[in-house]
């Protein structure tokens, strides 16, 4: 049984709005992450897709924070995404959740 090779991302640039550039120095794996307002990635280089990368901002345990990838790429940009990013757009989730307390 092969074991999957694990790479050690790192944080390489902050932009002032807030998106961070990934850059993993084991396979030229590249990409943007957002995670606020809404969670978006765009990857800019795949690298190897079939290790597992992970990483950290601080010195916490990068168990916690491991991040995977399966066989298939799912990018934010895929246009099967576009139904269901626009559904949550339209969803007023406090008005639901009151509802439910209520």
């Amino acid at each position: 049984m092969n074991e999957q090779q694990q790479h050690e991302m790192v944080l390489e640039k902050t932009y002032p709005a807030g998106a961070e550039e990934w850059y993993c120095p084991a396979c030229g794996r590249r990409f943007l992450v957002e995670w606020s307002p809404a969670y978006n990635m765009i990857i800019i280089e795949p690298g190897d897709q079939y290790a597992r990368h992970r990483g950290s901002q601080c010195d916490l345990d990068t168990e916690a924070l491991q991040v995977e990838q399966n066989d298939e790429v799912l990018l934010a940009e895929d246009s099967r995404l576009a139904p269901w990013l626009a559904w949550l757009e339209e969803v007023d989730f406090d008005d639901l959740w009151n509802r439910e307390v209520e």
